[in-house]
């Protein structure tokens, strides 16, 4: 922990929470430029589930003043790699159909990383899904979390890259539910 938090700040990261104690292990919270917060987080016990089937996709939207910042410090700290960088990115992502907007995606140890660079001009629920998560069958998981009480706030829509919906959970949590063709 006590290195993350030294190499965060070296890549230009501000350290909001210093590391504290929790029952399984230590947290921090950095804030990269751009405004990004991150939790840091080191456990001493070992989860307990089966692994993944996909990586879930972290997404963050900021300024275009600040996005050379934000991806530098990111790839300096995670030590990752932009996936691709689409200047003229579908707007229909973000709720805005007639507009385009920069999509950059990232791939590190932590995981994938979608960064939305808007004007921050975004309606509601675009900017409060944190969270991407990669289904085998987009139909079958959407009617599967609408009998588990998931509601549907934006209706499925494809990209080139992709079929989406976003939905909202019981309790408030948003977030995106894709998958990708096969090639």
């Amino acid at each position: 922990m006590n290195a993350a938090i030294r190499e965060a700040r070296a890549t230009g990261a501000d350290v909001l929470v210093t590391p504290y104690d929790d029952p399984i292990g230590k947290d921090a919270v950095i804030q990269f430029p751009g405004g990004v917060n991150t939790q840091l987080y080191w456990h001493t016990a070992s989860p307990s589930f089966a692994a993944l089937q996909t990586i879930p996709e972290n997404r963050v939207y900021v300024s275009a003043d600040r996005a050379e910042a934000f991806v530098r410090s990111f790839l300096a700290f995670a030590h990752g790699r932009i996936v691709s960088d689409e200047a003229h990115a579908p707007g229909v992502e973000i709720g805005r159909p007639n507009d385009n907007y920069r999509r950059i995606r990232i791939e590190s140890k932590f995981g994938k990383l979608t960064v939305s660079v808007t004007d921050g001009h975004l309606p509601y629920p675009y900017g409060r899904e944190l969270t991407g998560y990669e289904v085998a069958d987009l139909s079958t998981t959407l009617e599967k979390a609408k009998a588990a009480g998931v509601e549907v706030l934006v209706p499925p829509y494809k990209t080139n890259e992709r079929d989406a919906v976003l939905v909202q959970f019981p309790g408030g949590y948003i977030a995106e539910i894709h998958s990708t063709p096969k090639k």
